[in-house]
């Protein structure tokens, strides 16, 4: 699968690094997610960890599904809307790469 510079493949997670979020309140960032990010975890059973400049969280891409606020965004092609999950990256210490690497 081809995946962009910002998406990473580890053993134990899909880490995705968002450089510019939707938009900031004073604590989160809310940002979206493309549906087959979380289809992609879901099938290799692993958590994805979604990373802001401000902060990042770990979820589990089933409680995406379900919990999540499900959008539809219209990109380059009117009929065919891009499905995308929108979410909020509390601001918090990042942790390294590495840690989601190599743990």
């Amino acid at each position: 699968m081809n995946m962009s510079s910002y998406t990473h493949l580890h053993p134990h997670f899909l880490v995705i690094d968002i450089e510019k979020p939707l938009f900031t309140l004073s604590s989160v960032d809310t940002v979206r997610i493309s549906k087959k990010y979380v289809d992609q975890a879901i099938h290799n059973f692993i958590p994805l960890v979604v990373r802001t400049p401000n902060g990042e969280r770990v979820f589990y891409p089933k409680s995406i599904k379900k919990d999540g606020k499900k959008v539809k965004e219209t990109f380059l092609y009117p009929d065919n809307p891009m499905v995308m999950y929108e979410l909020e990256i509390p601001h918090s210490p990042k942790r390294e790469e590495e840690y989601y690497q190599f743990s």
